[in-house]
């Protein structure tokens, strides 16, 4: 494949096999496209293809997405929304996803992170934890269960 031009049908099965992988979203497949080489008339078919064959999902990503920033990388819900939609995911796609994260989990998060911070002042903890993603009212809630 190194010195000839890949087909479309080359192209798009690519594509379904870096897809198959790991969940992905239109804009990093138009990504990989891109940084393969591969011709930009082709994107549009290969997305439209892509999703016909359930390949991409905006609802199934949202959801992997959503779960994998909550459990791995404790991830506020605004950092995580704003995520979504540097991605150009349907508002309904990133709304139904944030309405299943798990409040458990979520808490816990928060928790660790304010204590794993407790050393810092005041103020250098509550921009840490709005870097993060985390709104005011979550964090001082935290605080005040917390009693610190």
């Amino acid at each position: 494949m190194a010195n000839r031009e890949l087909s479309k049908a080359e192209w798009l099965d690519k594509a379904e096999a870096y897809c198959a992988r790991a969940e992905h979203c239109a804009a990093d497949v138009r990504r990989k496209l891109y940084e393969w080489g591969a011709p930009a008339d082709l994107y549009d078919e290969i997305e439209e293809n892509l999703y016909k064959n359930d390949f991409l999902n905006d609802a199934r990503f949202c959801d992997a997405y959503v779960h994998d920033k909550v459990a791995y990388q404790s991830w506020g819900r605004q950092k995580i929304q704003a995520g979504l939609r540097a991605l150009q995911l349907s508002e309904r796609a990133i709304s139904t996803a944030m309405d299943e994260i798990d409040e458990e989990q979520y808490c816990k998060n928060l928790e660790n992170l304010y204590l794993q911070r407790r050393a810092d002042s005041e103020e250098k903890r509550l921009r840490f934890l709005m870097q993060r993603g985390f709104v005011y009212e979550e964090i001082k809630k935290v605080a005040k269960n917390l009693h610190i």
